[in-house]
């Protein structure tokens, strides 16, 4: 028994390896400004391998509803495997976001023309912590290579929001395959041995 929990153990940490553990600050609009209000123009964030966190606020302080628009590109070999709602997040009841695909968000704040959309949510606090893009149900609740930009508004009073958007490389197909059949082998060699 000790050798499969030994051996599951070194699984594990093979898997933990191939995690993003790399953090930035992609933007933080208490040091860097206030992202873009137009989705014609949206702010253009590098984001690297690991955790990308934007940290932004959005709402109406009673000069206008103030909405961030933010764009990023997604290097080929590479996805977009998680955007997860942070803690410092306090959207007022529900705040909105979507994804379009390209360099702009083309979809009017009325709706017009939402069908350019690839997904949107409405979050509350209850998702703190949840990956949006799953919430959004996206196909394989990831995105590949190329370039997306996002809308997130709040129609309420000023809401703060944070989102780690996590990068990972596209696994290779016989790598999992590869790592299972090992732990199987494994583990049938155990049961030989116990009988």
């Amino acid at each position: 028994m000790t050798k499969i929990r030994t051996t599951l153990a070194l699984a594990a940490m093979l898997l933990g390896a191939a995690a993003p553990t790399h953090a930035i600050v992609a933007w933080d609009e208490t040091t860097q400004g206030d992202l873009s209000s137009n989705g014609l123009a949206p702010t253009v964030l590098t984001i690297d391998a690991g955790i990308n966190t934007v940290l932004g606020s959005v709402g109406n302080s009673g000069a206008g509803v103030d909405r961030d628009y933010f764009s990023f590109s997604v290097p080929a070999g590479w996805l977009l495997s998680s955007m997860i709602l942070r803690q410092e997040s306090i959207p007022g009841g529900l705040s909105f976001l979507a994804i379009q695909a390209g360099p702009q968000v083309t979809v009017s704040p009325s709706g017009a023309g939402a069908a350019a959309l690839l997904g949107y949510v409405l979050y509350g606090t209850d998702q703190i912590g949840n990956n949006l893009l799953q919430d959004m149900a996206l196909p394989g609740g990831v995105l590949g290579s190329g370039t997306y930009s996002v809308w997130v508004q709040e129609l309420g009073g000023l809401s703060p929001y944070g989102l780690d958007l996590i990068v990972a490389e596209v696994p290779e197909p016989g790598s999992a395959a590869l790592l299972l059949a090992g732990l199987l082998g494994a583990a049938a060699l155990r049961r030989r041995a116990l009988r």
